[in-house]
């Protein structure tokens, strides 16, 4: 539950007083008897919760506001009354971000672009040996310390395997030697202290990592800080890749974890948000359950997108918000903000003639092109869930990837200060949109001159489309039962497909009914074997079945044959390497290999190993 709960406000002084009136969306029979003059809600809801909403809902709408008396009214019913006082209110100030693409020039421009929101940058200082030994990067420049220590922001490099999971347990199992030379470093340069994000390693690595967190600790200064990337864990999954962070152990050690709330879609999954707001909410409250205090949490934020080309069988490759924001100027689109999701998808065609889009060693032919980013609306909707669950602040990966203009109001966004002069007996209005519509779509004209402001259409006016009956009351806030979890399901690519697909023999799942609620929230009703239940089609889970590895040649500078052919023949495909597959490992397929590493995050090493063989087969489809 958020602040959509309400849709117009009123503001009235009186005398010194500030009353604060929040109408409910809905003043249904129902609703009154669900929730109740005295909020004994059953099952999904509590006093505190509805509380916590209208705080939240103040506390964002109207930042500068000290004081107030907030008046909850659903149709002519007083539900309660609520006194606000911000100083109890939850606040935060901390904002760390990731430096990953650039260089100290462009980092240092990036940083001053975002207005003194940050306090603490992240620079890929840190990379690992084979052996498992400290490796310090070549982003590494003392003249990037100075300059960050002149405008008050910490630097806290990250340590990082790159996803290469033989070099993250290498530097497990050498746990001791390495967090050495890290204190060492740390000390000797004056850095603030170090995020480790060591990624891919298992499940059986979980107490090497715990432990190698716990060394930090012990080694570094008092003063100097330890933190941890978590993967984001919205399904309790114990093995694997999520199985390696001990949420509550590492709590233990670590000044803070940072949850990485993104990659819910990602290269070769189904159309969808890199990161929707219920994906990430669960994600907040499995760290919450783990015990994990929430001042110890800082929800991590993307500052990408993916994208699928429509009548292609693989999608999901990453693309930056500020690319996107560059191809709707050039060549116009709609941009649709699904209310469920809280996510915009843009919609792009790139007509035949066009200019082909170019970014980062890709280039976007013809077509048409669906995109799930970020921005504005959706980061803002992520950041409320800080305030919610009273976390300690954000971070992002990673800078330069995002419109710059978001800064304008992220402070606003995380923090609650300063006040206002608010003019007595404001007239009530509607806190989204006045239309009825709940997925607003902006039409982007094709923009050669001047940029202006894109004017904002309903997707349907809402006078041509009756509203639709509610939900059967057997359908709200029932989810997926333990049995459907388990099975491997997926959304289809439109709404006129089947909504669900049978990826497993074992476990079959099939559509008995499907319902569009007068909010446009698709629900679906599914069975497995003998469980049925209702879902909204947000809600599934997606995952992918288990993946058999596979061993490669290496291969590097100086080798030939035939597999360094079928390796430049990939290179090509992938827009890496415009030379001839002539069999022979030169300098221009080494270079090839090294862009494409550092293209998804491989270390660039210029050598092609496992895990760059299996990368480029992800990435062409190769199965």
């Amino acid at each position: 539950m958020d602040s959509s709960l309400f849709d117009k406000y009123e503001i009235k002084r009186h005398a010194e007083e500030i009353e604060i009136t929040l109408f409910c969306k809905s003043a249904s029979p129902k609703f009154l008897e669900e929730f109740g003059i005295e909020f004994d809600w059953k099952n999904k809801f509590s006093r505190k919760d509805i509380k916590d909403v209208a705080e939240a809902f103040v506390n964002r709408s109207f930042p500068k506001i000290k004081a107030a008396t907030i008046v909850i009214v659903a149709g002519a019913v007083i539900l309660a009354t609520i006194p606000f006082n911000s100083a109890k209110a939850h606040q935060s100030n901390f904002n760390m971000t990731y430096l990953y693409f650039g260089n100290t020039t462009s980092y240092i421009r990036q940083i001053d672009q975002t207005q003194g929101n940050l306090n603490v940058v992240s620079p890929s200082y840190f990379d690992i040996n084979a052996d498992g030994s400290l490796n310090i990067s070549k982003q590494f420049d003392p003249i990037f310390l100075s300059e960050m220590k002149k405008r008050g922001i910490k630097v806290v490099p990250f340590l990082s395997n790159h996803w290469d999971s033989n070099i993250g347990r290498a530097a497990l199992e050498n746990r001791e030697n390495l967090t050495s030379q890290i204190a060492a470093f740390i000390v000797e340069h004056d850095l603030y202290g170090v995020q480790v994000d060591i990624e891919n390693v298992t499940d059986i690595d979980r107490d090497n990592y715990t432990d190698l967190i716990k060394l930090l600790n012990d080694k570094l200064p008092p003063e100097k800080e330890v933190s941890v990337a978590v993967a984001a864990n919205p399904n309790n999954w114990k093995k694997g890749w999520h199985g390696s962070y001990d949420y509550p152990e590492l709590a233990k050690y670590a000044d803070y974890l940072m949850i990485m709330a993104y990659d819910e879609s990602f290269p070769g999954s189904a159309e969808g948000p890199v990161a929707s707001y219920p994906w990430v909410e669960r994600s907040i409250q499995y760290a919450l359950a783990q015990k994990v205090p929430s001042e110890k949490i800082v929800l991590g934020v993307p500052f990408y997108g993916r994208y699928w080309k429509v009548g292609t069988s693989y999608g999901g490759n990453g693309i930056s918000n500020l690319r996107v924001d560059e191809m709707l100027k050039k060549y116009g689109g709609t941009v649709s903000f699904d209310e469920v999701t809280k996510s915009p998808r843009a919609t792009i065609n790139i007509k035949e003639g066009d200019a082909p889009f170019e970014f980062s060693g890709t280039r976007l032919g013809p077509g048409q092109y669906q995109i799930w980013f970020e921005n504005h609306d959706s980061i803002k909707a992520k950041l409320t869930l800080v305030h919610k669950y009273n976390l300690k602040g954000t971070g992002s990966w990673s800078l330069g990837q995002e419109n710059p203009s978001i800064w304008q109001n992220y402070r606003t966004w995380i923090s609650h200060d300063g006040e206002i002069t608010v003019t007595p007996a404001q007239p009530a209005k509607p806190t989204e949109q006045t239309n009825g519509s709940t997925n607003p779509v902006t039409t982007v004209p094709k923009v050669t001159a001047p940029v202006t402001k894109p004017a904002v259409k309903p997707s349907v006016p809402a006078s041509k489309t009756p509203p639709k009956p509610a939900p059967p009351p057997s359908l709200v806030g029932k989810f997926m039962s333990p049995k459907l979890n388990n099975t491997y399901v997926r959304r289809a690519a439109t709404s006129n497909e089947k909504i669900l697909k049978k990826l497993t023999v074992k476990d079959s799942v099939k559509v008995i009914q499907e319902y569009t609620d007068r909010n446009k929230v698709k629900w679906v009703r599914i069975q497995s074997g003998t469980t049925v239940g209702w879902v909204m089609t947000s809600q599934l889970v997606v995952k992918t079945p288990p993946v058999v590895a596979k061993s490669y040649p290496t291969l590097k500078y100086g080798s030939k044959g035939t597999s360094v052919v079928q390796l430049q023949d990939k290179l090509r495909k992938v827009n890496v390497y415009k030379g001839k597959s002539h069999g022979t490992y030169d300098t221009a397929t080494r270079t090839a290999v090294i862009n494409f590493q550092k293209k998804y995050k491989l270390k660039a090493d210029g050598i092609a190993g496992n895990l760059t063989h299996a990368k480029l087969n992800v990435v062409l489809g190769i199965k």
